[in-house]
């Protein structure tokens, strides 16, 4: 073993390449020199290959150009044993040198066979331009959409201060006819100026009915253009989850999640306002509704059962409440003629003016105390001799004072705080349906620990 390592590194019985070129010394020095630089050539590529490959570490096959650099550094090497065996002929080095090279060489050229449907799959400059041109597409349709949704947030705002305006044009007309109303309250006597009234409440319903209206419909519109506005902002947050800065920006600075939150919350309570409105002009036009062709043939015992089905929610008990019982005592009525709609609008008034005050005396705890019957409404009906009909709707509820009582049935007069529901109209439309309409009489009793009671008196026949 010792004489083969010796063999492997000596030169033996051999020359030199030297010999070869008889030592001619333009031809050494040219094998010399070409040698030494296509062996510099071959040791740098390597070092570029290793630079690219540090910087470019996304690289699919990075292996193969560690692989190519080593054949390139034993190519280079076979190239230093060129000049070295020009005076020394180690010839087994300079062999053993060039087999490894070979192998190498082999191994590469085989990788490269097994590798090259992979690198034909990679992207040419024409794929790669192509799907840079989709990406740019893609991001101009990003930038219209942007663009679109702040236009469209622009139109939302400008739409909500217009139909804000409008609705406060609207509201300021409403103020001036309350104050109209209020107005002519000072100048209404209560009994002997009764004609006055009713020609009032004909013609109120006229004024008030198309600014309400104006508002139900306005409101209908904002309804759709919100949700429909809303819907475009949910659709672009959904499918555009990151937006530009400067969009998310502005997001943040109007809280759009507070203001998709809050504004249909601000158009239902804005319908709700409005519905209360017609109501009160509905109950206007009931009040003011005189023509024969609303007279009925009607059973009122089935009217009031109606009513109190209707009202039946009221009479439950809820919390801080008790429930209310209604005690009935129906008398052997007839059918009568009446005005259907206006005579229920009385039972309504009454009866619901009944459970009000019932239900502010339970929610005091002393007067609940020493009251020793449940809450109560009674409601007794009998045939008088003189062909009427006389209904009795009493309440075991809290005594209404003299001072109350002269001015029970004057226009606009409420015992309600201001800003709760009812500006003092009902009574007042109550007693001229009754005894202006039917030509009877409604008159209210009370005493104290007694309630109050509210007597009703209809002809039979309106002839």
């Amino acid at each position: 073993m010792q004489e083969m390592w010796k063999t492997f590194f000596s030169s033996g019985s051999f020359i030199p390449h030297g010999h070869c070129y008889l030592w001619h010394t333009p031809l050494v020095w040219l094998h010399l020199a070409s040698d030494s630089i296509i062996a510099l050539a071959y040791f740098s590529i390597p070092i570029t290959l290793v630079y690219f490959i540090s910087k470019r570490q996304d690289l699919p096959f990075d292996w193969i150009f560690a692989l190519f650099g080593a054949f390139l550094v034993a190519c280079g090497i076979t190239h230093i044993f060129e000049v070295w065996t020009l005076w020394h002929p180690t010839y087994w080095l300079s062999g053993t040198m060039k087999a490894i090279t070979a192998l190498i060489s082999f191994a590469t050229a085989i990788l490269l066979v097994d590798l090259m449907p992979q690198a034909l799959a990679l992207p040419s400059p024409a794929q790669l331009e192509s799907t840079n041109r989709l990406l740019e597409s893609e991001i101009v349709d990003h930038q219209l959409a942007q663009a679109a949704l702040q236009k469209a947030q622009v139109e939302l705002e400008i739409l909500l201060e217009q139909r804000t305006e409008e609705l406060k044009s609207q509201a300021q007309k409403l103020e001036q006819v309350l104050s109209e109303l209020n107005q002519a309250r000072s100048q209404l006597i209560p009994s002997p100026e009764m004609s006055f009234f009713r020609q009032l409440l004909t013609e109120l319903p006229h004024h008030i009915h198309n600014p309400i209206h104006f508002i139900c419909g306005n409101l209908t519109y904002v309804r759709e253009y919100v949700d429909s506005l809303l819907e475009l902002v949910n659709l672009y947050q959904d499918k555009y989850p990151h937006p530009l800065p400067t969009i998310q920006k502005k997001i943040s600075d109007i809280d759009l999640d507070f203001i998709k939150e809050d504004l249909p919350q601000i158009l239902i309570s804005l319908t709700i306002a409005a519905d209360r409105l017609i109501g009160i002009v509905q109950s206007l036009r009931t009040g003011s509704r005189l023509d024969a062709a609303d007279i009925k043939i009607a059973d009122l015992h089935e009217s009031m059962d109606s009513i109190l089905k209707m009202l039946s929610s009221r009479l439950t008990p809820k919390q801080g409440s008790c429930h209310i019982e209604v005690i009935k005592e129906y008398g052997n009525l007839p059918k009568i003629e009446c005005y259907l709609g206006a005579i229920n609008q009385v039972f309504i008034t009454i009866i619901g003016n009944a459970i009000e005050a019932l239900e502010e005396n339970s929610h005091s705890e002393s007067v609940a105390a020493s009251q020793p019957d449940p809450p109560n409404i009674k409601i007794a009906t009998k045939l008088l001799e003189n062909e009427q009909v006389e209904i009795r709707i009493s309440n075991n509820g809290p005594e209404i004072t003299e001072s109350v009582m002269k001015q029970l049935f004057n226009p606009f007069f409420t015992t309600k705080p201001v800003g709760k529901q009812g500006i003092g109209l009902g009574l007042a439309l109550s007693h001229a349906i009754i005894t202006v309409t039917h030509q009877g009489e409604l008159q209210c009793i009370s005493a104290p620990g007694k309630g109050a009671e509210f007597i009703i008196k209809i002809p039979i026949s309106l002839q």
